[in-house]
C-alpha cells in the first residue's frame, strides 16, 4: 500500500476512534500522529471536513456507554453507595430516551375564548385560502305558540 493509501486507512482509523469517544490526543497516540492536531489535520485532509457521524452508528456507541454506566451504577447500588441509585435511574432515563421507549408527552391547551378566536384568525390569515371576517349574528327573539 502507498503512503497516500497509509494516509487515508490511519484518517478513517482516527475519525472512528473520535465516533467511539475517544480524544484528539488518545487518537494521535493509538494512530501513531505526533499530536492532536495532525490527527484532526488528517481527518479533515481525507474528508474534506470532520464529518459528521452517522446517527445509528452514535446510538449504537452510547448504547454501549449506557450498558457500561448501568452495570457500574447497579454494583454501586448493591454496596449502598450514596448516589448511586440516581445515577441508575438517570441512566435509565436517558437510555430510554434515545430508544424511544417512553410514552410521548401528551399536553392538553385550553385558551380562552378570546384567545381561540385570535389562534383561528392567525391559521386561517396563513393558509391564504379565506379572508377573515368578523361579523356579529342575528340573535332573533321569538315567542313559542303553544300547539294546537
Amino acid at each position: 500500500m502507498g503512503a497516500r493509501g497509509d494516509a487515508m486507512q490511519r484518517a478513517t482509523q482516527a475519525w472512528h476512534l473520535r465516533v467511539l469517544g475517544k480524544t484528539w490526543a488518545e487518537i494521535a497516540q493509538t494512530v501513531g500522529f505526533a499530536n492532536d492536531a495532525n490527527a484532526i489535520r488528517a481527518v479533515r485532509r481525507y474528508v474534506g471536513r470532520l464529518p459528521e457521524p452517522d446517527a445509528e452508528e452514535t446510538r449504537t456507541v452510547w448504547r454501549a456507554r449506557m450498558e457500561h454506566l448501568w452495570s457500574a451504577a447497579a454494583r454501586d447500588a448493591e454496596v449502598g453507595r450514596p448516589g448511586a441509585i440516581r445515577a441508575g435511574v438517570a441512566v435509565a432515563q436517558r437510555a430510554a430516551a434515545l430508544d424511544g421507549l417512553d410514552a410521548p408527552t401528551r399536553y392538553e391547551f385550553t385558551p380562552a375564548e378570546a384567545q381561540l378566536e385570535q389562534l383561528v384568525q392567525q391559521l386561517v390569515a396563513r393558509s391564504g385560502h379565506v379572508e377573515v371576517v368578523e361579523a356579529e349574528a342575528d340573535v332573533l327573539e321569538l315567542d313559542v305558540l303553544p300547539s294546537k
